[in-house]
């Protein structure tokens, strides 16, 4: 089951809802595993398991705007998650002159990740599918 989270009401949690007619709770029921950017592909994607489920979140024709990761976290519980704005030229924007929206996460160990993207799609499956 797929879910477009690219045009998410500005600031309202991307962190729970449902993807297709299952509920998720990335704060309570998941763990970050894994982050994984490409720069060729301009992609990132995150992954986060519980112990049925899995979720990749991917951020297309993504762009990182900041990046604050400790590599000696093995697993990482996921804050914040959320479409925002950003500062250019002292004004607050939504999108950027390429087609970018702004979205931000952060976990519970000061670690963050700011990105740019076109496209955001969470993807949710069983583990053992």
């Amino acid at each position: 089951m797929k879910k477009d989270v690219t045009h998410a009401a500005l600031f309202d949690t991307l962190l729970s809802g449902e993807i297709g007619d299952r509920y998720y709770d990335l704060h309570n029921d998941f763990e970050c595993i894994r982050i994984t950017y490409s720069l060729m592909e301009k992609k990132l994607e995150l992954r986060f398991t519980n112990d049925d489920d899995r979720i990749v979140v991917t951020f297309y024709d993504a762009r990182l705007a900041s990046c604050n990761l400790h590599p000696t976290q093995p697993r990482s519980v996921l804050d914040l998650f959320h479409r925002g704005r950003f500062e250019m030229n002292n004004n607050l924007h939504e999108m950027t002159s390429k087609g970018e929206y702004y979205y931000y996460l952060s976990f519970l160990e000061d670690d963050n990740v700011e990105v740019f993207a076109r496209q955001v799609v969470m993807e949710m499956r069983r583990l053992n599918s």
